[in-house]
C-alpha cells in the first residue's frame, strides 16, 4: 500500500519549491527569491483571501531556508489566541537553543488573536535578542494591532487565477 494513499490532493501537489509557486506579483517573487538567498528572513505579515496562497508560500521558505524542524513552532491562532498561550508557548520555544542561525513562529490566522496576546507578539517582535523571526498570516490585516504591522514586512495575496490554476493542475495530470 501506498503511504500517501491517504493525503489530500490538494496536500499532496501543493507548491514546493519557489519555482512550484504560482506568484501574482512580480516584486513579491523577487523578494522571496532574495529571502533564500541571504538565507534570512524578517518577521512577515501575509494577508488576503483563504487560499490564496500564504501557508504554502511560509512552508516553501521555511523549507528552502533549510530551517531544522526542532527550531520551528506552528501555531493556530484561531485554537490557541490567549495572552497566557502567547506567553507560555513562545516563551519556552524562544528561549531553548537554535539548531540553525534562528527559529520560526508560523502564526496562522493571526487576525484570531486577541489584543493583549498581539501586545505579547509585539513585545518579542521588538526584542533585538530574540532568536526567532515571525511568520504571520491572516485573512483580515485590519484585525492586526499597527504596531505589529510596522515591524513586519508585510505581503498581500489576491485570489489565484482560474486560468493559472487550471494550468498547474493540467502539469500533475501529465
Amino acid at each position: 500500500m501506498k503511504a500517501d494513499k491517504h493525503v489530500l490532493w490538494v496536500e499532496k501537489y501543493r507548491p514546493s519549491s519557489l519555482d512550484e509557486y504560482i506568484f501574482h506579483d512580480e516584486s513579491h517573487k523577487k523578494a522571496f527569491q532574495q529571502m533564500v538567498e541571504n538565507k534570512t528572513i524578517p518577521h512577515l505579515l501575509l494577508s488576503g483571501v483563504q487560499g490564496s496562497g500564504k501557508t504554502t508560500i511560509a512552508q516553501i521558505l521555511i523549507k528552502e531556508l533549510n530551517i531544522d524542524p526542532t527550531d520551528i513552532l506552528l501555531i493556530n491562532a484561531s485554537d490557541e489566541n490567549s495572552v497566557d498561550f502567547m506567553r507560555d508557548k513562545i516563551k519556552s520555544f524562544i528561549t531553548t537553543f537554535a539548531m540553525g542561525e534562528f527559529k520560526i513562529i508560523q502564526l496562522e490566522e493571526a487576525d484570531y488573536l486577541t489584543h493583549n496576546a498581539q501586545a505579547v507578539l509585539r513585545k518579542y517582535m521588538e526584542d533585538p535578542n530574540c532568536p526567532a523571526r515571525f511568520i504571520l498570516s491572516c485573512n483580515y490585516e485590519n484585525k492586526i494591532m499597527p504596531a505589529i504591522k510596522s515591524r513586519s514586512q508585510q505581503y498581500r495575496f489576491k485570489a489565484t487565477d482560474r486560468d493559472e490554476i487550471t494550468e498547474y493542475a493540467a502539469k500533475i495530470l501529465l
